[in-house]
């Protein structure tokens, strides 16, 4: 893979070492992930379209997101678990057919009530693809590449929130928010094609009956809560006021013309996140997730009350998108380099816990946005981006100051 970008990250220059087949399923892993967290963040940048259309409150609006979190936080540990034994290619397959279906569904909902069943089952193939996405990473690379090839892959979390929520946004206000729909539907559909040709078969782990998980030390399992925990906690503080982010703008004098295109940078700006994340994350894991969280507790200090109006609320945004970016490979790797269970139960848990944040945080951000409005959210975001912080500095175990080179042995 050949770039002279500097935008991509360190990554991608070391993958030259890499099979080509190993290359095209990275590729086709990062491809799924930018579906999956495009399908999932669509309504943030459709809200304001979905409440006009259904007749409800911006705040109730943001229920499509808790419906499909709802379904992710409760079921990607248990479907992950009952699908070991499956052939991982068919189940990022099925997983995939999901979000189609999921896509049709929501496009065509008579109601408010149907979109969110729709949304209900595109959660369900999201709690599990993005919970086998690292681990199928993983086995593609030697595994002192782990965290790089998890990075990548989860780049296209971040070129979702570039491409999809701003996509989404314009083609909701040029053609409606029915039409993003389905033309989400028609990405998957291109998507599941992509994979069946691309991506190269794995083992799934030997024997025909799921088993639940065993957690292999209670040190691991200590490293592997914080972890965990701190996932959450970053992913609540994001959601409490991202969700709301184009209502946030508006209210910050922002024209709603320029909203797509707000978003548009501020997705593009959190790439750079995901870049400062790829230098670090196999090297100073501490140093990186602080410095994310940082960036993040800043851009939403930034946005409370008027401090910023207009096009300096959309760079302060930015910034804490990008922070945000930055901490998601931070704790992907983390939890797989804890080694209290499989690649696979791991990245489900995080998974979960990305959920229960994205769930907690539309639904008590709708919640106070509706009663209490911004002079309330954003300083709750930024105290709960202040506890993740903490949290951080004070798990020197889970995210270590500095990580050693680890010898070249395949997980395949």
């Amino acid at each position: 893979m050949r770039s002279a970008s500097p935008f991509l990250p360190r990554e991608v220059m070391l993958f030259k070492s890499l099979s080509g087949p190993a290359i095209a399923g990275l590729c086709a892993l990062f491809a799924s992930t930018f579906i999956a967290v495009t399908t999932e963040v669509a309504p943030v940048g459709l809200l304001i379209d979905v409440s006009q259309a259904f007749h409800i409150e911006e705040g109730h609006a943001g229920l499509a997101v808790s419906a499909y979190a709802l379904l992710v936080a409760f079921g990607a540990v248990p479907l992950t678990i009952f699908t070991a034994r499956m052939d991982r290619k068919m189940l990022m397959l099925l997983c995939l057919g999901g979000y189609v279906i999921s896509n049709l569904i929501s496009a065509t909902a008579p109601t408010f009530f149907v979109l969110c069943l729709g949304r209900a089952l595109g959660g369900v193939a999201h709690a599990v693809l993005m919970s086998i996405a690292s681990a199928y990473a993983a086995y593609l690379v030697p595994e002192r590449m782990t965290g790089r090839a998890i990075s990548f892959v989860y780049g296209g979390t971040s070129l979702g929130s570039v491409l999809g929520v701003p996509g989404a946004a314009a083609l909701g206000h040029f053609a409606g928010w029915r039409v993003a729909l389905y033309i989400m539907a028609g990405l998957a559909v291109l998507l599941t094609i992509f994979i069946a040709v691309f991506l190269p078969r794995v083992r799934a782990p030997a024997g025909g009956t799921p088993r639940l998980p065993t957690l292999r030390s209670r040190h691991a399992a200590r490293i592997f809560a914080i972890v965990v925990a701190v996932n959450a906690v970053f992913f609540f503080a994001h959601n409490l006021l991202y969700t709301y982010v184009s209502p946030l703008l508006l209210a910050h004098g922002l024209p709603e013309r320029d909203l797509s295109i707000a978003l548009l940078i501020t997705g593009a700006v959190s790439v750079l996140g995901l870049w400062a994340a790829g230098q670090l994350v196999d090297s100073l894991p501490a140093a990186g997730l602080f410095g994310g969280g940082i960036a993040m507790l800043t851009g939403m200090c930034l946005v409370y009350d008027h401090l910023l109006s207009g096009w300096m609320s959309v760079a302060a945004v930015g910034l804490w998108c990008a922070g945000y970016a930055a901490v998601i490979p931070f704790v992907m790797s983390g939890a797989i380099r804890a080694r209290a269970t499989s690649a696979d139960v791991a990245g489900a848990a995080i998974n979960s816990s990305s959920n229960f944040g994205i769930l907690l945080g539309s639904a008590v951000g709708g919640h106070l946005l509706n009663n209490l409005g911004f002079a309330i959210l954003v300083p709750a975001s930024v105290s709960v981006a202040l506890i993740g912080i903490l949290l951080t500095v004070f798990s020197p175990m889970a995210f270590p100051r500095k990580l050693a080179e680890t010898g070249p042995h395949a997980h395949t």
